[in-house]
């Protein structure tokens, strides 16, 4: 090996020019880290609390919203989903423990879908956090709307 070369770079210079690319790399990653201080959230957060919800729904006897808050019933027990202390969603089981979920909302609500006929089963549901970014789902109990289903056959 060589430590001087006319005809291109040696492998001493290939691996400082590749340690300093890297260093700087690192540099980087860690600053833009120190700069994203503001997002307490992110699209993930909320995409996770709506799929845990979906899977509550999937195993449902009956969904309704009542006095505020998205209430599952599964196998006689309540689950209910609540905007707390003005911004967090809370989880509670029988109106007991307590699980945060969600943090920075600025409101949450859910209806039966718009529509001259009556959809048994199903709840849209809507979430506004403080920055006004809006998310929407539509949960289906399928246990509910087969049950309604066959009684009105």
């Amino acid at each position: 090996m060589r430590w001087h070369n006319h005809e291109g770079f040696t492998y001493v210079e290939q691996l400082i020019g590749l340690s300093i690319v890297s260093f700087i790399i690192l540099l980087f990653t860690n600053l833009f880290l120190l700069i994203q201080t503001d997002v307490h959230y992110s699209n993930g957060d909320v995409i996770r609390f709506l799929n845990h919800i979906n899977q509550d729904v999937k195993e449902a006897d009956m969904i309704r919203w009542q006095n505020q808050a998205l209430e599952i019933i599964i196998d006689g027990a309540v689950i209910s989903y609540e905007l707390r202390m003005e911004s967090r969603i809370q989880r509670f089981k029988d109106k007991k423990g307590l699980v945060i979920l969600l943090d920075d909302v600025a409101t949450f609500h859910c209806a039966p879908p718009l529509s001259d006929h009556q959809f048994y089963g199903q709840l849209h549901c809507s979430i506004t956090l403080e920055t006004g970014q809006q998310f929407e789902r539509l949960f289906v109990s399928t246990k509910e709307w087969v049950h309604a289903y066959q009684t009105f056959r």
